[in-house]
């Protein structure tokens, strides 16, 4: 059996966070059997030296690799396949003569448990799923393969142009300089907080398009008493907010608070160096207190504090919320069906303001929750990189079309079985980037099939259809990815300075924190004195915070 990646189907699954596999086919590549490999008997630190080591041959005698992982529900099997053989697994043995055995497989929910026994025991695979906590400690004793040099001799230039999109994040694998595992990369820009108007009101008010956060208040102010719908009622809401606001991407507050410099639930680094957890900082303190004046002014619905994410939605569908903070897919998720109820509806993306002269950084999540690491002890490190190389040839511009491993005949989601994948950091910008010139160029022969998804979709809106008024507003123009390409341009964001596994006394005291949090700071904009902010801080420290961040810095030293 012999099988190649369908290109198109790879880029459409790693909207899932999943990447397709493939193999060469012995009809379109030459045949790699008898390719030179590092003898089984090699010892493998000399493995990486080995000048002579054809990195893509299949292994003359097949080699087993051990591995672990978790499944989770959603996983489907048919035709007898189950997570240790499956189309992957079948792959690996016939096109690189991998024979992949798992030592042991596990819901998610109990992944984590199953893998501090196993390290504990001692008891490691050749190749192992990972989070950072993981990765740090076992790199901290020793036990991992440095991978430096097998990376940077034997990753091949597409696998090296997938996994580094995103510098930042690929740099999260490293420990004191050295490539300590291989990070399932994803997108940390499209995570990135945008604001959304409806610029029909700001046109019908007369108002401009926003610079600074007084901006955003007065636009508030006018949405709210200079009836906008122009129904003659006082009926509309000037920023939309859910009870979730803390973590709730869209209509939350993450791109608020970065106008006052401040970062609520992450973690940022002061001048020392040190972490310091943003919820604390005089920056969030500055921010309750304007959501409170606006709360108090009206600007703000009242019953926010009760409101999930469907009822804030349903504001925006009626016509009745015209500004909020969310992200890239907010147009398509959120706003759309008020654009098709309404013929005069129009929105725009912006960036975030500031509140200050100084210039506004939004924040993303690190897009790496799982690391691939090699014990130090496995006698083959190389197949890490025939394994990944052979993951990325759905990428390569001149990989040919095939089906069968992102979803079966009958709709199994096979992509669900594989070991080792990654998804292109910048796959949604770069789509935004090649729709625009297949816009202007009126050429979409050069787009992939998701691509050209979206360029069909946008050509439609633009000929009156406007179902599809969101995918222009992602992918086209004005839209979601011009604001994040400016980011991007400018340099202009940051990630979360944490992005370890939780911490002990995080996971015994987490979640009560973040709960007073919520709490404190929805009494605040509903009016609280804003000194309870002082009293939060205190609290958060005495029970349990202080001791979260010393065991978050005693993380950083390690990085």
């Amino acid at each position: 059996m012999s099988i190649k990646r369908k290109t198109n189907m790879a880029v459409a699954l790693t909207m899932a966070g999943v990447l397709v596999l493939s193999a060469c086919g012995s009809s379109d590549k030459k045949d790699e059997s008898k390719g030179t490999t590092a003898p089984s008997n090699q010892p493998a630190a000399t493995a990486t030296a080995e000048p002579k080591l054809d990195i893509t041959a299949k292994y003359e005698t097949p080699i087993d690799v051990t591995a672990w992982r978790y499944t989770e529900a959603s996983y489907k099997y048919e035709n007898g396949d189950t997570i240790d053989s499956n189309i992957y697994t079948k792959a690996y043995l016939n096109d690189l003569g991998i024979n992949l055995k798992y030592k042991w497989t596990v819901p998610i929910e109990q992944f984590e448990q199953k893998m501090n026994v196993s390290i504990a025991s001692g008891d490691l695979p050749d190749i192992m799923w990972l989070t950072n906590k993981q990765l740090t400690d076992l790199a901290d004793n020793d036990m991992l393969y440095d991978l430096t040099d097998l990376y940077e001799q034997y990753a091949s230039s597409t696998t090296k142009e997938i996994l580094q999109q995103d510098q930042k994040a690929f740099d999260t694998a490293k420990i004191n300089g050295k490539l300590m595992a291989i990070p399932k990369t994803a997108s940390a820009v499209d995570g990135l907080p945008i604001l959304h108007i409806r610029t029909d009101w700001l046109k019908k008010l007369n108002l401009s398009e926003p610079k600074t956060m007084q901006d955003v208040e007065n636009i508030a102010k006018a949405f709210v008493t200079q009836d906008p719908d122009g129904n003659g009622k006082a009926d509309t809401i000037g920023l939309g907010l859910t009870k979730t606001f803390l973590t709730d991407n869209h209509f939350g507050t993450a791109g608020f608070f970065a106008g006052f410099h401040a970062y609520p639930q992450k973690w940022v680094t002061d001048d020392s160096g040190k972490l310091e957890y943003g919820s604390i900082q005089p920056g969030t303190k500055a921010g309750l207190q304007f959501l409170q004046d606006m709360y108090k002014n009206g600007l703000l619905d009242v019953e926010f504090g009760v409101k999930d994410r469907a009822k804030v939605t349903e504001s925006v569908v009626s016509g009745k919320l015209g500004m909020f903070y969310g992200g890239m897919s907010s147009p398509g998720s959120i706003i759309q069906d008020n654009v098709t109820n309404d013929p005069n509806a129009e929105w725009k993306a912006f960036s975030i303001v500031s509140a200050d002269e100084v210039k506004a950084t939004p924040m993303g999540k690190v897009p790496v929750q799982l690391y691939y690491a090699v014990s130090k002890q496995s006698k083959h490190p190389e197949a890490i990189m025939k394994l990944l190389n052979f993951s990325m040839q759905g990428y390569a511009p001149d990989a040919p079309a095939d089906t069968g491993f992102g979803f079966s005949a009958s709709g199994i989601a096979v992509y669900l079985y594989n070991f080792i994948g990654a998804e292109p950091a910048m796959k949604n910008l770069n789509a935004h980037h090649n729709v625009l010139k297949a816009l202007e160029t009126k050429d979409p022969s050069t787009l992939s099939t998701e691509e050209k998804t979206y360029y069909d979709k946008i050509v439609d809106y633009r000929a009156g259809n406007r179902a599809n008024w969101g995918q222009d507003r992602i992918f086209g123009s004005p839209s979601s990815f011009d604001v994040i390409d400016q980011y991007v341009k400018d340099d202009n964001y940051k990630l979360d300075s944490f992005y370890g596994g939780s911490t002990p006394t995080m996971v015994e005291k987490m979640a009560s924190l973040n709960k007073m949090e919520e709490e404190v700071f929805t009494k605040i904009i509903m009016g609280q004195s804003i000194d309870t902010f002082d009293k939060f801080v205190q609290d958060w420290k005495n029970l349990g915070g202080e001791q979260i961040t010393k065991e978050v810095n005693e993380w950083a030293a390690k990085q």
